[in-house]
């Protein structure tokens, strides 16, 4: 076992470490085998033996880049970025660094397969904390019906620990100028980034969302001397989740060039349009920088080496005939929900609470008497999304914990207590939800203790729950009145899905009634599973929320968006879009 490795096991045995009083400690459950292995090798340590040799040698040749010192720059208030922070203390990488960048050679040869099969293909949901992938197969005469398959994307990820189906989104450039990604991303920056002045890319996918793609990284994620942008680094994501994809697929039998749809959040008008261009032209690039980085993701891959690659990639341009269309995120939720052979008649809200956004959207779901089938459609103008989400939160948190432990910007530790803070925050977050109660460790040992129900009760959160209320209602309200009045059964159903989707404030919006177009509507939350898939992938209903999207937007068809269409006595007139489709069973 490697110091490094050992290192980062100790770390995570010492979260797992709660203090029961003043003078106590406990830690619960039993531990691993490398736990063991680490708590021997730090004994060994501490004894002066010699620690074992790395017993792997990196895939490609580290660059020589000497490591440039982090820039002072002024003291920031409680919430704002970190890159405003004067560094406290500096840090050095202990690593000696070679001189020579090695030549890239591109691989291209997906662009060289032959076509892929037809009947099947993928989703890949880009997500803010988490990315999710599902494989679907269509049912065939062969076949018979239709086959799913959630990725699981955390075995190559290194993270089964974190997640078998879910890819963590982070990217870390260590000391050394090397490149990590997801869980190793964590991993290493938990070791060299925890005096809080390094920081990791954790909330990556926002940067579609703003304007700052093409903005130089900051040196507090950038401790080399090579300019990157935000861009790039999305990009350098987006090769780590589409090697991910690659060896699940080789793991399948399947071709690397499978045909695949994105799922994007619900932006609009030319900002929708043009994020999407722009994420189905990284998704096509991600797939040759996977394919030309195969072999060296495990080992951290040289941040010149990355950029060359890019560079020489965009010397001419490409054609990727394998990346298909972007759907919205609640399209694909949409799409997950109905087997299409059941009789559904239902006026439906997708709600899908992510960390970067909040995205709403409306749906008129019915049985058709003619086909047999249930058919389904977007409703128009019904589609919005709103950036209060799971990162507005961790802000809130992250505010509620420095005050009560007394901290602001003229401490004279603030930008290591904030930035080793930022590390951990989401965690933080998840526990609070869960236990009703977290205990928080600062930079400088200070424990602080927050309490759900404070945390709840503080004004911006009860305005992030207001904020949900208030998209919904105005969906409701510019929608054309037929659909509210011809709702069956007078109700509005609530689909909740996302990481946030078990957040109080987001099940608030399935409770009660709401007034649109002079009529009341029951609100009433759908099943969090829903039954269709519990019959066939019982599997699957730890992970729905966070794979909906990925789920439904693979299945054959989806549903048109703003489709044009009004409800007379409960029937829907028009042109329903999507046609029944058949399911396993």
């Amino acid at each position: 076992m490697e110091a490094i490795e050992a290192k980062i096991l100790l770390k995570n045995l010492l979260k797992r470490i709660r203090q029961v009083d003043k003078d106590s400690y406990e830690l619960s459950g039993s531990l691993t085998d490398d736990e063991m292995r680490a708590l021997q090798v730090a004994l060994a340590s501490l004894d002066g033996a010699t620690l074992p040799a790395a017993n792997h040698e990196p895939a490609l040749t580290q660059p020589e880049m000497p490591v440039k010192p982090l820039e002072p720059t002024p003291e920031l208030a409680p919430q704002s970025d970190l890159s405003q922070a004067k560094p406290v203390i500096d840090i050095t990488h202990p690593e000696e660094i070679s001189t020579a960048t090695p030549s890239i050679e591109l691989d291209t040869s997906t662009l060289d397969l032959p076509d892929p099969p037809a009947d099947r293909r993928l989703c890949l949901d880009f997500g803010t904390a988490m990315s999710k992938v599902t494989l679907v197969k269509d049912a065939t005469e062969a076949r018979g019906y239709e086959d799913i398959e959630v990725l699981e994307l955390g075995v190559p990820g290194d993270q089964e620990e974190v997640s078998e189906n879910m890819l963590v989104s982070s990217v870390f450039i260590d000391g050394g100028g090397l490149l990590w990604f997801g869980q190793m991303a964590v991993q290493r920056s938990a070791l060299e980034a925890q005096d809080g002045v390094r920081q990791r890319l954790d909330n990556i996918k926002r940067y579609l969302s703003e304007e700052g793609l093409t903005n130089k990284v900051l040196a507090k994620f950038n401790p080399t001397d090579n300019d990157i942008t935000y861009g790039d680094m999305v990009l350098a994501y987006l090769m780590f989740l589409t090697w991910t994809v690659n060896q699940c697929l080789e793991e399948s039998g399947e071709p690397r060039n499978l045909l695949r749809r994105f799922a994007m959040p619900c932006f609009e008008g030319s900002k929708a349009r043009d994020s999407a261009q722009i994420l189905r032209s990284m998704l096509g690039e991600a797939q040759i920088l996977a394919d030309t980085f195969d072999r060296s993701f495990q080992e951290g891959i040289p941040l010149s080496s990355f950029l060359q690659a890019v560079t020489k990639l965009r010397e001419e341009k490409r054609s990727f005939g394998f990346v298909m269309e972007d759907i919205t995120e609640p399209l694909g939720v949409a799409g997950s929900i109905m087997s299409w052979e059941n009789r559904v008649d239902s006026l439906i809200m997708i709600v899908d609470v992510g960390a970067g956004t909040s995205d709403f959207s409306l749906y008129r779901m019915h049985f058709d008497e003619n086909t047999g089938k249930s058919t389904a459609l977007e409703v128009e103008s019904s589609v919005e999304g709103i950036t209060e989400a799971g990162n507005h939160l961790d802000g809130l948190l992250r505010g509620l914990i420095l005050k009560k432990a007394g901290v602001d910007s003229n401490h004279a530790h603030w930008v290591n207590i904030l930035g080793n803070l930022e590390l951990d925050l989401r965690d933080y977050k998840e526990r609070l939800f869960r236990d009703e109660e977290v205990v928080v460790r600062l930079f400088n040992d200070q424990l602080v203790t927050i309490q759900l129900d404070e945390f709840l009760s503080l004004e911006q959160v009860v305005k992030f729950g207001d904020s949900l209320k208030a998209c919904r209602d105005r969906i409701l309200s510019r929608v054309h009145p037929s659909f509210v009045k011809g709702a069956p059964h007078g109700a509005l159903g609530l689909a909740l899905t996302g990481g946030g989707a078990a957040l109080p404030m987001v099940k608030a919006l399935a409770e009660g009634t709401v007034q649109a177009h002079g009529k009341e509507l029951k609100l009433v939350q759908t099943q969090a599973f829903p039954q269709w898939l519990k019959e066939e992938y019982p599997d699957l209903e730890a992970d729905y929320p966070r794979i909906a999207v990925s789920l439904g937007g693979a299945r054959k068809r989806v549903i048109e968006r703003g489709g044009v269409a009004c409800v007379t006595a409960g029937d829907v007139s028009g042109t329903p879009t999507l046609e029944g489709y058949y399911t396993k069973g």
